[in-house]
């Protein structure tokens, strides 16, 4: 039995053991493609939130508008008491005017039979609604934008501390193989310090790529809204196969007329503008109103009143109103109409002019990138290559360790740029894709 209980006991520490190893800061990690960080900064980032909670504005101004077409009913009920009533003296007799509790409670109905600025009101704050909706989708646009930029900015910065790692591995290689040739007596000693001021320089080099790459993979959590385990690994393959064609520009500048939120929101207001110029001019045309109230009253001098003491009485009403004279208000307000809606006719043409101009160079980009990433490769194969044959003319005694640092600097260089253009590559696509307006493609690249 105390057996069995001791064993228990150590099954239960060691499970406990597991358990806050494996839960415990920095031991998990949570693989994140660009896709899901996409998704995660659609559902945390501040901005796309901020941008939800102004459509939700839109949709009370709209239900505000529409409520002046609507009927409205309200009640109304005081009651007063009298505490010192006043009194009249005839003669030697004293009366009391008035009576001590009085009741009075009412039903208004009003409803607006004609206005033209509230008609105008109505379609003003749908349009402006629809335009709501096409500056929500600017922001996720934004954010997916920024969410890539941010992404990428880490693969890039995750690749090149791999490009310095690989350096300094190579480095301490050729010290080593320096070293030892040189305690042989085969290299002088210039050889050995040259290898040793190289790995000397590599060193911070590959500090400050990973102080770089913790600092843009620190922005990517903070844009994305992550919260989660502490060790983020950023799933990204590229395979340069899976490059697009480039885009054609006309073609392309078409459907960024059809798909592009800010364009699209635009149009929504310049009628809204329009509809605005409907509103200021309807200052000089009548308006008529109807309501209907219906009140009872009474006055006792017991505290609740009886069925039979209530007087009730109703009244219908029409109210007209017309504008004779505003001391040329209403041109003041068509007038300042008028110029907002020409302000925004432009302000449609210069979105207009800006897509060509962004997709141009979008596309630019990708074709750019394209060609940097088709030679990419081959220079790496070819830096490769000539620190393979550095390294085996030093090693049989006819290169010098000039030729060797040589190589694996250009080495280097050649990863960094091969790299660079990746990230490039990716964020001309999504740059394109934002200028053209699509929304969230499949992302293939």
């Amino acid at each position: 039995m105390v057996k069995s209980r001791g064993k228990a006991v150590i099954g239960i520490v060691t499970a406990s053991i597991f358990i806050l190893l494996m839960t415990a800061p920095g031991l998990c990690a949570y693989d994140l493609d660009v896709d899901s960080a996409v998704a995660m900064a659609l559902e945390y980032n501040k901005i796309y939130l901020s941008a939800l909670q102004d459509k939700l504005k839109s949709e009370g101004n709209i239900r505000e508008a529409e409520a002046g077409a609507f009927p409205s009913l309200s009640f109304a009920g005081n009651y007063m008491r009298n505490v010192e009533l006043p009194e009249i003296v005839f003669g030697n007799e004293k009366f009391r005017l008035g009576t001590t509790n009085n009741y009075t409670m009412s039903f208004t109905l009003n409803q607006t039979l004609f206005d033209p600025r509230l008609y105008n009101a109505v379609a003003i704050a749908k349009l402006y609604g629809k335009y709501s909706d096409e500056a929500v989708k600017i922001a996720r646009q934004q954010v997916i934008y920024g969410t890539k930029q941010y992404f990428f900015s880490a693969i890039l910065a995750r690749d090149n501390v791999s490009v310095y790692e690989d350096a300094v591995r190579t480095a301490e290689e050729n010290l080593k193989v320096v070293s030892s040739q040189y305690d042989q007596g085969l290299v002088s000693e210039y050889d050995k310090l040259s290898a040793e001021v190289d790995l000397a320089n590599l060193r911070p080099e590959l500090i400050q790529a990973q102080n770089n790459a913790q600092t843009v993979l620190s922005n990517l959590k903070y844009y994305i809204g992550y919260e989660g385990f502490d060790t983020l690994n950023l799933d990204f393959k590229f395979n340069i196969l899976d490059t697009i064609p480039t885009p054609d520009q006309e073609e392309s500048i078409a459907r960024a007329t059809t798909s592009r939120p800010d364009y699209i929101g635009q149009e929504y207001l310049i009628k809204a503008y329009k509809k605005a110029i409907g509103v200021a001019r309807a200052g000089r045309m009548p308006s008529l109103y109807f309501s209907a109230a219906a009140e009872w009253y009474t006055s006792v001098d017991y505290n609740l009143p009886n069925s039979n003491d209530w007087i009730r009485s109703t009244a219908i009403q029409l109210n007209l109103s017309f504008p004779l004279f505003d001391g040329f208000r209403t041109s003041g307000a068509v007038k300042q109409a008028k110029a907002d809606y020409v302000k925004s006719s432009l302000a449609e043409q210069q979105i207009k002019d800006g897509i060509r101009v962004e997709i141009e160079e979008a596309i630019g980009l990708v074709r750019e990138s394209k060609k940097r990433l088709a030679s990419g490769e081959k220079t790496i194969a070819l830096a490769e290559e000539g620190l393979r044959v550095a390294n085996l003319r030093f090693k049989n005694g006819i290169g010098t360790q000039l030729e060797i640092l040589s190589a694996q600097g250009a080495l280097t260089k050649a990863k960094t740029n091969y790299f660079q253009a990746i990230y490039d590559y990716q964020i001309s696509l999504a740059q394109y894709d934002k200028a053209v307006g699509l929304d969230q493609p499949d992302i293939r690249r």
